[in-house]
């Protein structure tokens, strides 16, 4: 079997970081590349008024035209070294007031970047504050209305309750008084006449003419029924079946 192909393993390379410079700091280096070329020609220049010098000895030990040839040369070279070295000294001080103009740019960016910085850390604190303040000044809040709406509802309470007391009362009131008219209804009775013993005594003596005779004045009597019966009525509504029977015993006695 063949062994499977070993991967292959890329390692990333890190991607590296772009230093930015600033422009003090290229302001800078033009200031040490133009120094040191001034110093360059300074060497240049002194080089130079040595060779004038020399040129200058050899002219007083022997005036040739050869010799001042010479220090005609020399001088010449010498002005013209003197003239770069103003030129680059002029650079090298326009470079120096552009590195602290430069410098001054730089501050001006580091304060601004500070100042957005420190901005944006207050803005974040803030920002976190808030959630923080919001939630305490919800729960503070939440507890002062919680509190106020409590009263409010322990005073519709105690309104409610009062109304519902006196409903109750006056229900009760009202009760006791039907209580009291059906207990006395209950204990009144019914005046009636033993209207049924006569009749019984009539029916048992049915040979005795004159006994029989003196019937109707009895059922004379036995006709004024009706208007117990009313009276009876008014008193005790519950008894009316026993009243309709004494009535039926009345008319059964008429007969």
């Amino acid at each position: 079997m063949k062994k499977p192909a070993k991967k292959k393993i890329v390692k990333k390379v890190a991607a590296k970081k772009t230093v930015k410079t600033t422009a003090a700091q290229n302001a800078a280096k033009k200031v040490i590349a133009l120094q040191s070329k001034l110093t360059a020609q300074a060497k240049i220049l002194g080089a130079s008024r040595e060779k004038i010098s020399q040129a200058k000895a050899k002219l007083a030990d022997k005036a040739t035209p050869a010799t001042r040839r010479v220090l005609t040369a020399a001088r010449k070279g010498f002005k013209t070294t003197n003239i770069k070295i103003k030129s680059l000294q002029d650079d090298v001080k326009t470079a120096k007031s552009s590195l602290r103009l430069a410098q001054l740019a730089d501050s001006v960016a580091a304060a601004e970047a500070s100042a957005k910085a420190t901005l944006a850390a207050t803005e974040a604190k803030l920002a976190a504050k808030v959630v923080s303040d919001l939630a305490a000044a919800v729960k503070k809040f939440q507890e002062r209305w919680t509190k106020i709406r409590s009263a409010q509802n322990a005073k519709k309470m105690k309104a409610v309750s009062k109304k519902l007391a006196a409903k109750l009362k006056a229900a009760e009131k009202k009760a006791a008084a039907k209580a009291k008219a059906e207990i006395t209804k209950a204990k009144a009775t019914p005046k009636t006449k033993k209207a049924p013993a006569k009749k019984a005594v009539a029916k048992n003596l049915p040979a005795k003419k004159a006994v029989a005779k003196k019937a109707p004045a009895k059922k004379a009597v036995t006709k004024k029924a009706p208007a117990k019966k009313v009276v009876a009525k008014k008193a005790v509504a519950r008894k009316a079946p026993v009243k309709k029977t004494l009535a039926k015993k009345t008319s059964a006695a008429k007969s």
